[in-house]
């Protein structure tokens, strides 16, 4: 009897959780946002903000550009992130947080509530801040299990804020992946923007980043860690001392991850014509899509070319409607081979949309390696560029919170086509008409070709 009752209520739970953690979500979607609801930068702009621009393409120098501006900071520094994983760099950083804490800055860290990989030999970090009188720690959508639509409601963003004066904003989580100096054999290509503003008194983009950082530290979605019993005090002190120990034994060893910059090295930021900064709706199930549409809306005003890197690009029906595609401009897709993808599910989607996205016009550029893309880029004309944490995909137009910085100007736009270019001399060019044989992959690439036949049944979560 009792077996029975524990049987029914499972499958309750399981037809509850497909209908609303999948179903729902291909309900069709409708929207009544004008576009001048849009945040958008247009080629003209009635003002131009103070904020001055640097590309941090390599990854080892945007972990110790990020040290530098903990080691700067004087006031708060706001650490908002999808996961932080492990490796050398990720003590090395918490461990500056905690330094600079230890100075009396205000730090608040906010992770996403399910990928914030605070396991294994990061478990402690949390034990640690919430002992920490200058620290705080809160999870945006942590699981709630009778919720199963809030699931896909992922933090994404990637934001360092200082003070008023620094925020650093990209695709890179914490990590060797990321940010080591000798690549892992997971090691991403990414690429991250620092934003300085000198002025405190003018306006600027970083104002609108901690507005938006506040909304998601305040939001009804995000939960404040629990304080520690206890036991879990000492091994919070603990592991702050841990860190503390391996933070000074790497100044002691001049390692040069934590070594601080010369004292020129902001001279080399640009300073842009205008910077603003953009980011999803923070509501669950289908978002508005705001970042997608302003998007397509710049690209639809392109004169000659627009040129994205994404990771993989998988347009849904949903997503194509926004798109107007000018015959006479060059759309240029720069994204991995099938290759060198380090995530298979999602490339299948892209695999079932390339030959669509090439008759569209796109011409499409394939990376060969080394390692992997995980950089999210636009550039538009030479002249206007978008970077942050937004991949061209269903899921990052109407599931993730997503945050990027559209920046007006061309010796940065100049910069940036550089760095995607060099990606591109290693990329193979995609026909329809050509195939590549590749015979050390040939077991992955059945795989993700298999998982292409199928990937309209996921295609919207990816």
């Amino acid at each position: 009897m009792l077996k029975g009752v524990l049987l029914t209520a499972i499958l309750l739970y399981i037809s509850y959780v497909f209908f609303t953690a999948y179903l729902l979500f291909f309900l069709p979607l409708s929207y009544k946002q004008e576009d001048s609801d849009l945040h958008t930068t247009s080629k003209t702009q009635d003002f131009a903000n103070q904020d001055h621009v640097l590309l941090l393409e390599n990854g080892f120098e945007s972990g110790r550009t990020r040290m530098q501006i903990i080691q700067e900071a004087k006031t708060s520094i706001d650490f908002v992130s999808y996961s932080v994983q492990k490796g050398q760099t990720s003590h090395l950083f918490l461990a500056a947080l905690f330094e600079a804490a230890d100075r009396g800055v205000h730090v608040r860290v906010l992770l996403d509530g399910l990928f914030h990989n605070l396991h294994g030999d990061l478990k402690e970090v949390k034990k640690a801040i919430a002992v920490h009188p200058n620290m705080e720690l809160r999870y945006f959508e942590p699981f709630r299990p009778f919720k199963p639509w809030s699931w896909h409601n992922r933090l994404h963003d990637k934001l360092l804020l200082v003070d008023e004066t620094y925020g650093i904003i990209g695709g890179r989580n914490i990590g060797d992946k990321y940010l080591s100096e000798a690549p892992p054999k997971d090691y991403v290509l990414d690429r991250d923007v620092l934003i300085y503003h000198k002025d405190n008194q003018s306006k600027s983009s970083l104002q609108e980043m901690k507005a938006y950082t506040n909304e998601l530290w305040n939001h009804p979605f995000t939960q404040v860690e629990k304080k520690n019993k206890s036991k879990d005090q000492r091994a919070g002190l603990a592991f702050q001392q841990d860190l503390n120990d391996t933070y000074q034994k790497a100044k002691n060893d001049h390692v040069p991850f934590v070594q601080p910059l010369s004292q020129e090295w902001k001279n080399k930021a640009i300073k842009a014509e205008h910077v603003s900064f953009l980011s999803n709706p923070l509501t669950r199930l289908n978002k508005p899509p705001t970042m997608w549409k302003t998007f397509t809306k710049l690209a639809s005003e392109a004169e000659s070319k627009v040129y994205i890197q994404t990771p993989y690009a998988i347009p849904t029906k949903q997503m194509n409607k926004y798109v107007e595609m000018d015959s006479t401009v060059s759309w240029v897709l720069l994204t991995n081979s099938i290759q060198q993808t380090p995530n298979p599910m999602a490339y299948s989607g892209y695999l079932s949309k390339r030959e669509a996205l090439s008759d569209s016009g796109f011409t499409i550029s394939e990376y060969q390696g080394p390692h992997s893309i995980h950089a999210k880029s636009f550039v538009i004309d030479d002249q206007m560029s978008m970077v942050g944490s937004f991949n061209l995909d269903a899921r990052s137009s109407f599931l993730n919170t997503e945050s990027a910085v559209l920046i007006n100007s061309a010796a940065f736009a100049n910069k940036l086509t550089v760095e995607m270019d060099k990606k591109a001399s290693k990329s193979n060019p995609f026909s329809k008409d050509t195939s590549t044989n590749d015979h050390e992959h040939v077991v992955k690439a059945l795989a993700i070709k298999a998982l292409s036949k199928l990937s309209f049944l996921w295609r919207i979560f990816l």
